[in-house]
């Protein structure tokens, strides 16, 4: 009986059919979503639809789609699903992420008492229930700091404030932004680490954590860390990498993470590589398809596959070319119609993808209104992270944003 590997969750398909386009090309993949499938089915042998958030119904529906096969492995990409996933997984009795594991991956307050309690490099944090709370713990680190709700992803709610007055009024809207999976009112006051951000994708199986991909990050909107662009590739010397590969695979090792991708977010702070978060998860924004663009061969969705189901994925080739990412927003807050990018420009050698990711009529607001609020993206390439970051700048600025003016 063929190994087959369970999917639960689908997530946007702009953002992850590449990923389950992968997996089905070496696996029979069954997968259980909340909402009628369309796009997904002809990567799949197998489906249900489920609450996937309900766990006697992702149960029921993944009894049913083993019965008469072989679930070899259990994977999620959708950051919302690794607990319940790592639970199922356990269920079933097929070998996954641990669970403990994957609560730490959920709560950033956890995964800070590992880090310290490993020796990984991290940011000094307090774990407060109040704003008054919040102030006693900023002043014992040093202004400034960071909020930052425990359990989202995406930097969503993530607040840099420099002084008692701005900490006051952001607490509350932090709080507020915090996960469903988290309801205890409690939220991270961080030391605001400084320098360039970096995310690094690695495979981890049975103790073993290889980092394979590195991006260099860029944020906007402050004193949001609303993430608007990544360039994948060789994007740092070998000596800061070969220091980065230490952390992330110390910090993997702290959290227990198994058989999966995981995304790690570090700090390139004057004192060396800090972790910023692991995610339990293969990392979002694209990165991973950039990461296939940048290095000959590589499939995110084999590697997947390989190591959920306890397999040393085949050696993956060191990136020959570097690929960026910009996410293009309106100027205000509009309902969207669509993106005009100009012909010439799109027809450059140098791009690779002009793309419209929200559909017309949806409502687009600008941080902290709405974060991830994208109407598309554009993809370049480039012989230095320099000139990707221009280009990827001269094609978002000159792509327009159609839409109707939304009222105050």
């Amino acid at each position: 009986m063929k190994e087959s590997v369970l999917v639960i969750g689908s997530g946007y398909r702009h953002f992850r059919e590449y990923a389950l386009r992968g997996l089905a090309e070496t696996f029979p993949v069954v997968l259980i979503g909340p909402s009628p499938l369309d796009w997904q089915l002809p990567y799949l042998a197998d489906h249900r639809r489920a609450d996937v958030h309900d766990e006697a119904a992702l149960f029921a529906a993944a009894r049913e789609l083993a019965a008469g096969r072989r679930i070899a492995g259990v994977v999620t990409w959708e950051e919302s699903l690794l607990t319940p996933v790592a639970g199922l997984a356990a269920r079933l009795g097929v070998p996954a992420m641990p669970v403990e594991s994957a609560r730490a991956c959920r709560d950033k307050a956890r995964q800070r008492d590992r880090f310290r309690a490993a020796g990984v490099p991290s940011a000094r944090f307090a774990l407060v229930g109040s704003a008054a709370e919040a102030v006693g713990a900023a002043e014992d680190i040093g202004y400034p700091v960071v909020l930052k709700p425990r359990g989202r992803a995406a930097s969503v709610g993530v607040t840099v404030v420099r002084s008692e007055d701005e900490l006051r009024r952001a607490f509350a809207a932090v709080r507020d932004s915090e996960s469903p999976s988290i309801d205890d009112g409690l939220v991270l006051v961080e030391e605001f680490l400084t320098g360039p951000e970096i995310a690094v994708d690695s495979w981890v199986l049975d103790g073993r954590v290889e980092p394979f991909s590195i991006a260099a990050k860029r944020t906007g909107y402050p004193p949001y860390f609303e993430e608007v662009a990544h360039v994948v590739g060789r994007v740092l010397d070998p000596g800061t990498e070969a220091r980065v590969r230490e952390v992330v695979i110390a910090a993997n090792l702290a959290l227990g993470t198994d058989r999966t991708i995981t995304h790690t977010e570090l700090m390139l702070t004057p004192d060396g590589p800090k972790v910023v978060e692991v995610n339990g998860r293969l990392g979002g924004d694209l990165i991973p398809h950039l990461a296939e663009l940048a290095a000959p061969g590589l499939s995110i969705g084999r590697v997947l596959g390989a190591v959920a189901t306890g397999r040393v994925p085949e050696p993956i080739a060191e990136p020959d070319r570097l690929v960026g990412i910009r996410f293009l927003y309106p100027e205000a807050d509009l309902t969207f119609d669509d993106i005009e990018a100009p012909a010439a420009l799109v027809g450059e050698p140098w791009v690779h993808e002009v793309r419209r990711v929200s559909d017309p009529g949806t409502e687009l607001r600008l941080p902290p209104r709405q974060f991830l609020g994208r109407a598309g993206y554009v993809i370049a390439t480039g012989a230095s992270v320099a000139e990707i970051d221009a280009r990827l700048l001269k094609l978002a600025e000159a792509t327009v944003v159609r839409g109707e003016p939304l009222s105050a």
